[in-house]
């Protein structure tokens, strides 16, 4: 199946195709430039950089080396009601595992509780967890998906400087002296 490549949803039908890449719809077009553009940046350029931020301090606890994406997948319900979805967190493997403990921790003490959707997506999360906490990205270098995210960040830096350099501030008109 199809995913956008802004808001990663699954697309069934239709959609707007640009690039190589499917969005869907024209909104998500408009918000997918970033994607667009990390899509043209050089391989080379991308591996550079998720390596620098590989090599580099962990985001959450400034532990260096080992910086990769990892997911976490939580459910939580309540008689009718399941909220379930995924955290993506670049981080070091230890705030990785602490994450995916907690999702995994809440996930089986309230993800139950919901008929009928707590009971067939709680086992799903629990099952993504626990995979996801015995078999992590590769410590060794970046993983593909870790470098796309990186080649998507700097796209959004580069699209905010472009914005930036064509809207430059205004500047506030001085005070008049009053007492003149």
């Amino acid at each position: 199946m199809a995913t956008c490549a802004n808001c990663k949803k699954i697309i069934l039908m239709g959609g707007v195709r640009q690039e190589g890449l499917r969005f869907c719809g024209k909104p998500c077009l408009q918000r997918g430039q970033a994607a667009l553009l990390a899509a043209r940046m050089p391989e080379a350029e991308r591996v550079r950089a998720a390596q620098t931020l590989f090599r580099g301090p962990c985001p959450t606890c400034n532990k260096r080396g080992g910086i990769d994406l990892y997911k976490s997948h939580y459910v939580m319900s309540f008689v009718l009601f399941t909220r379930h979805g995924s955290h993506s967190l670049i981080s070091c493997r230890t705030c990785a595992l602490k994450k995916q403990g907690g999702d995994f921790m809440l996930s089986s003490l309230v993800g139950w509780w919901g008929i009928p959707f707590g009971l067939l997506l709680t086992p799903v999360a629990l099952l993504r967890n626990g995979y996801a906490m015995l078999f992590p990205p590769n410590g060794v270098e970046p993983s593909p998906a870790f470098q796309q995210e990186v080649a998507l960040r700097l796209a959004c830096a580069e699209i905010d400087r472009q914005q930036a350099a064509q809207n430059p501030p205004q500047q506030r008109p001085e005070k008049a002296n009053w007492k003149e």
